[in-house]
């Protein structure tokens, strides 16, 4: 994998990214015209009872919400491949590190990259110097690559 180190720096700000597209996905799925009716309908199995069912679905009746609705699934759609390459991205670089031996780096890079700690908050988390996670972090990427 190439430059692990840089990926693997960037790791939360596609977590970020990715929460950022799926609220994105939700707002332009909300945003598209969608109309509801009910509607008489029978049973599909005898005894054929009559009864009522409620439909739902984009409104596409006007020219304006129809060109509308084509620039949000256009939005969509670019949308949500984006998220899928992002997390197939974080989750690639997840199994590299799952990868390692050695259980402290591991968790080093877990805790540094997937939850974004810093060197501080990573060393007192794992009851170590500073200077000891430097040197964890560091033989960790060494070996990640």
């Amino acid at each position: 994998m190439p430059d692990i180190a840089a990926q693997l720096a960037q790791l939360p700000h596609l977590r970020r990214e990715i929460s950022q597209l799926t609220a994105e996905i939700e707002r332009l799925r909300d945003a598209m015209p969608h109309a509801t009716d009910v509607v008489k309908a029978s049973a599909r199995e005898y005894p054929y009872t009559e009864g009522c069912v409620t439909v739902s679905g984009i409104d596409l009746t006007a020219t304006e919400a129809r060109r509308y609705s084509l620039e949000i699934s256009h939005k969509l759609s670019e949308r949500s491949i984006r998220r899928d390459q992002l997390l197939d991205l974080a989750d690639s670089l997840e199994r590299e590190i799952n990868k390692l031996p050695d259980s402290r780096h591991r968790q080093v890079l877990r805790l540094r990259y997937i939850e974004g700690l810093t060197i501080e908050e990573t060393a007192e988390e794992m009851k170590y110097s500073v200077p000891q996670v430097c040197r964890l972090q560091k033989a960790a990427l060494h070996d990640i690559e």
